[in-house]
């Protein structure tokens, strides 16, 4: 009986996994299709980037580093990873301190967190950058300096037909 329960409750957590793991985007709601390489999340395009960078060297990149709004976005960005590492590897989300508040690299205050268990941590050191963690998809505060891959997003402009 006890494996029964076990093998159940791995099947519900790997289908629950599966739902969130992508939002086809609709052509005719505002939507355009995100470029080669890219994945359609709502009407945003992410892209993982399996490169190892430091958190400062990747804000100049094309599109800004994630902006978490929903835990639902937490699950897609996580199953992402997966995806392209076939692990759970951490990365930048483009979160980082300043005068002891969160923000994302775009300037924006974060209103949504979702900080692993003892994190944000070592406020007095250098640890003001947000990874995803490996385990479970919750955040950790580290050094801006360590080289991780990352993610970014970018919105598409609505297309002419919407307008």
């Amino acid at each position: 009986m006890a494996v029964w329960t076990v093998y159940l409750s791995l099947g519900l957590l790997v289908a629950l996994n599966a739902s969130v793991e992508t939002r086809p985007v609709e052509k005719n709601k505002h939507c355009n299709i995100c470029e080669t390489g890219w994945t359609a999340y709502g009407c945003r395009c992410f892209k993982f980037f399996n490169e190892l960078k430091s958190c400062i060297c990747v804000w100049p990149m094309v599109g800004t580093l994630l902006l978490y709004t929903a835990m639902r976005s937490t699950l897609f960005i996580k199953n992402l990873i997966r995806r392209t590492t076939h692990a759970s590897t951490p990365a930048w989300i483009g979160g980082h301190m300043a005068y002891y508040l969160w923000f994302w690299s775009d300037g924006t205050y974060m209103n949504y967190r979702l900080w692993s268990y003892g994190q944000p941590s070592d406020y007095l050191k250098d640890d003001h950058c947000v990874e995803m963690n490996s385990v479970n998809g919750n955040w950790n505060n580290v050094k801006c300096d360590e080289k991780k891959p990352f993610v970014c997003v970018h919105t598409e402009p609505a297309s002419e037909e919407s307008v």
